[in-house]
């Protein structure tokens, strides 16, 4: 493993808004619009600590794994890895951990993933998630 994970505090959420803000928001414009004050209010409202990791290389911190988990499965609420980390294996080395930890417990993971950003539809793809429903905004995928 070339990453690590450890639980993100309140203190953390400043990171989160930079981050979100670096990989998601021409996304959120294209769908809602951004707006810095809302985002760093949605962050920090639904902010719950032991749901939320922050992922790092060596010494430097690269993004954030949020996740949500019940006795039958795992949602990945967000994924998320600085721009200049992506393209490296990373997300596809977490996933696949996350894979194998959750077949291992019996549970499916489920995930919801715009449409308009290819490239994550590319990663959950190329590691096994499959289409099972669908928003205005987002593909349902499951693996």
């Amino acid at each position: 493993m070339r990453y690590s994970l450890k639980l993100a505090t309140k203190s953390d959420t400043d990171f989160i808004f930079r981050l979100k803000k670096q990989t998601l928001k021409e996304h959120i414009d294209q769908i809602w619009g951004w707006d810095d004050e809302f985002q760093r209010q949605t962050i920090e409202k639904e902010f719950i600590e032991e749901n939320n990791f922050l992922i790092s290389l060596g010494n430097d911190l690269i993004g954030l794994l949020e996740i949500d988990e019940t006795d039958e499965e795992l949602h990945i609420v967000e994924l998320e890895i600085l721009p200049e980390y992506q393209g490296q294996g990373l997300g596809s080395e977490i996933l696949q951990d996350i894979i194998v930890k959750m077949k291992d417990k019996g549970k499916r993971i489920r995930l919801g993933c715009f449409y308009i950003n290819k490239r994550a539809l590319k990663l959950y793809e190329k590691n096994g998630f499959k289409k099972y429903g669908e928003t205005k905004t987002h593909i349902l995928m499951e693996v």
